[in-house]
């Protein structure tokens, strides 16, 4: 009887193993075709990324790399990681804390605003910001800024004519 159990247990462990199943043809395909696909989605831009920047020699990059402006950006950007990685550490905690542990009205609302950022790419949320925020966004001094233009590729369209904000916009 415990043979027979034995067996039973050996013949389900070796049919729970479908990986294996496959011919070896297919399997080193599917392989393949996943590295291919790495290769060209994530190391050939970093390839391109070094190569335009030792474009025109290692004396250019290092001469940008040790312009003033250059070393301004680096500390703001050291600083203000030092800043956020902390804050998002601690709220993050706090955040995943309350859900986990407490009901509360909101809960849903504050599920939907942490994933909300792995689902707006960050060019879209970039372009966002340069609509509301750049030159010549609608925000510019914290007032909405009425003769500012759009540029498009094709043509300049003025903020006026747009059908979007005359619908809702009063006239002054």
């Amino acid at each position: 009887m415990a043979g027979t159990l034995k067996s039973s247990r050996d013949l389900a462990v070796q049919q729970s193993q479908r990986g294996t199943e496959e011919a070896p043809f297919i399997k080193w395909t599917l392989i393949s075709i996943a590295l291919l696909f790495c290769l060209v989605f994530l190391l050939l831009p970093l390839i391109n990324v070094f190569a335009q920047a030792f474009d025109k020699g290692l004396a250019y990059y290092w001469e940008s790399l040790t312009n003033a402006d250059s070393w301004a950006a680096i500390r703001l950007t050291l600083v203000v990681a030092l800043i956020s990685v902390p804050l998002n550490v601690g709220f993050g905690l706090a955040a995943a804390w309350a859900i986990a542990k407490f009901e509360f009205r909101g809960k849903s609302l504050l599920i939907t605003l942490i994933d909300l950022p792995f689902s707006v790419s960050p060019v879209v949320a970039g372009l966002m910001f340069v609509v509301l925020f750049g030159l010549q966004g609608f925000l510019v001094n914290g007032s909405i800024n009425m003769t500012s233009k759009l540029y498009l590729p094709s043509q300049a369209l003025s903020w006026r004519r747009c059908s979007l904000l005359s619908l809702s916009w009063p006239a002054s």
